[in-house]
């Protein structure tokens, strides 16, 4: 029998495009820089994967973070889909943690070779695409999403990642508020108005469907967020006050939002009061995110509570509202943290029931404006791409 060279196989298309399907999206760009026809075959298949994948590490104080760290590497190594936009969650005690990072000057004696101390955002950033842009949101808590189960780590040291694929008919973009400079304004003219339009990146004919709200500062004005409300009629605002936040893009601002936008965006929230403290109010509340029929295929969720509930506020019981979420959305990966400040309202937006963006604009206007700010509130949202 004669023997075949593996050279002479891979010449086979069908036999190199089943290969090259096999393989994680960081290996498929190495692949593609082989020949023509392996770039076509790699762009083909990178072009079919469009899955929304997530990550949880939980770190005690024994192991610190340096021994999680290969596990960090290879869930971008691994990841299947090209990475469009990758959101972390991070607790503060985590963040301050140096990550020990090889240098990047080889030596001859790999042994002697430096390291150099940097924060965990620094570390993913490496591992990332130059061009994919990268959020982190620091606070005391976070909620761990596991496999099977959410946890709301409120005393452990913790982080999630999420990464999101570029999606036809999905978008997102970020701006940022430098809210100092509208105070001041407004300390000097006695009144000041907030211009959307000056700061927002998100053009005039994209349908936003939610925007994240993040302050790392204890007060923002609450002209900003009610601007918001007004000027993007329709969408979900959901988010929170972190210990601090931290993007590839902008370093400087103390105000960042992400709008997610597109007409296969499907946005919902719900919000749960101070005054909920059991497992059944805390059920009927998610029960009308689950009414809304948002299809789970494609979604995550976000959760953004006070950092005075948790199992202190349902007398000892742990991972209540996560677990009643996990109960009526089990596909649904659950992202979030435990903050200093909620920003949110219930937004119910039926998917069988969305019509056009202009006739739900033009009944927006003739309702009050819905309370946004909170304290010792968990605000929910449920985004889903279709």
């Amino acid at each position: 029998m004669e023997e075949c060279h593996a050279s002479e196989v891979l010449r086979l298309p069908v036999i190199l495009y089943k290969i090259l399907s096999f393989l994680p999206c960081k290996a498929l760009n190495s692949c593609s820089r082989v020949c023509k026809v392996w770039s076509e075959y790699a762009a083909t298949i990178k072009k079919k994967r469009k899955k929304i994948e997530w990550m949880s590490l939980e770190c005690d104080e024994e192991e610190g973070l340096n021994s999680k760290t290969e596990n960090l590497s290879a869930f971008i190594e691994q990841l299947s889909s090209e990475p469009d936009h990758v959101l972390m969650f991070c607790t503060s005690r985590l963040y301050e943690t140096p990550v020990s990072l090889p240098s990047s000057h080889p030596t001859r004696f790999p042994r002697n070779a430096k390291c150099e101390a940097v924060e965990v955002t620094s570390f993913v950033e490496k591992l990332l695409p130059k061009i994919c842009p990268m959020f982190a949101l620091v606070a005391d808590g976070v909620v761990d999403q596991k496999t099977n189960k959410t946890c709301e780590m409120e005393d452990r040291d913790a982080l999630t990642l999420l990464s999101i694929p570029k999606i036809d008919g999905f978008d997102i973009y970020t701006f940022y508020v430098d809210i100092y400079t509208y105070a001041n304004r407004m300390d000097e003219s006695g009144s000041a108005i907030f211009e959307v339009d000056q700061v927002s990146t998100v053009p005039a004919d994209k349908e936003v469907k939610a925007i994240l709200f993040f302050c790392d500062e204890p007060f923002c004005p609450p002209e900003i967020g009610y601007t918001l409300l007004q000027h993007y009629k329709s969408c979900v605002i959901a988010g929170g006050y972190v210990d601090n936040f931290n993007s590839n893009r902008n370093s400087e601002a103390s105000l960042m939002c992400i709008a997610l936008c597109g007409p296969r965006v499907h946005a919902a929230s719900v919000i749960i009061r101070e005054e909920v403290n059991t497992a059944q109010e805390v059920d009927k509340i998610i029960k009308k995110l689950k009414d809304c029929n948002i299809p789970e295929e494609n979604s995550f969720a976000f959760m953004f509570a006070c950092i005075g509930r948790g199992k202190g506020h349902f007398k000892g019981s742990e991972n209540v509202e996560s677990s009643v979420f996990r109960k009526y959305f089990p596909k649904t990966p659950l992202f979030g943290f435990f903050g200093n400040g909620e920003v949110g309202f219930e937004h119910l937006n039926k998917y069988e029931e969305n019509i056009n963006t202009e006739k739900v604009s033009s009944e927006i206007p003739n309702k009050p404006l819905p309370k946004l700010y909170h304290a010792y509130t968990t605000i929910i949202c449920l985004v889903s791409i279709n």
